[in-house]
């Protein structure tokens, strides 16, 4: 009877070791753990991106997980466009689309009908590939600094220029 009213010193001590010990470990492996996942903010910047289906094109990546992504055409004239709403969740991103971008007449138009219901998965294969669901790949080929937004009613972008 008296053991189980007063434990043991040994007992006691050994005890706040293993959660101290448990508390350390888990603060040194978390950090380790969130970096080794990409991160959405190193992704984000306007990209010059080469898929399967279309000559080029632009992806302008937010770190916040908003964007556009713009199709040209071979000659360098916007083909269209559509807002995207994308998040990185580990090794893979979901894009959802929303509004139309097209190239009216030289001008560009905007509709928005709201977002829609499909979810475009990638996995990211490497630094510089994201590989769709159904196959495509999309080759980020390189950073544009000098890209702006191209905002409705002004002049359509060309890329040959």
């Amino acid at each position: 009877m008296k053991y189980l009213r007063y434990p043991s010193f040994s007992r006691l001590l050994l005890s706040l070791l293993q959660a101290y010990a448990l508390v350390l470990l888990v603060f040194f492996l978390v950090p380790f753990a969130v970096a080794a996942e990409p991160d959405q903010k190193a992704w984000a910047g306007n990209w010059l991106v080469v898929g399967e289906s279309d000559q080029q094109l632009v992806w302008q990546l937010n770190a916040d997980g908003s964007g556009f992504a713009y199709g040209f055409q071979d000659d360098g004239r916007l083909s269209h466009g559509f807002a995207i709403n994308w998040q990185l969740d580990g090794d893979r991103v979901r894009v959802r689309t929303g509004a139309s971008v097209r190239c009216n007449g030289g001008v560009v138009a905007v509709a928005f009908a709201g977002w829609s219901a499909a979810t475009l998965d990638f996995a990211i294969v490497d630094g510089r590939h994201w590989l769709q669901r159904n196959g495509g790949l999309l080759a980020f080929q390189r950073r544009l600094s000098s890209w702006e937004t191209p905002r409705a009613g002004s002049e359509c972008p060309n890329l040959a220029i």
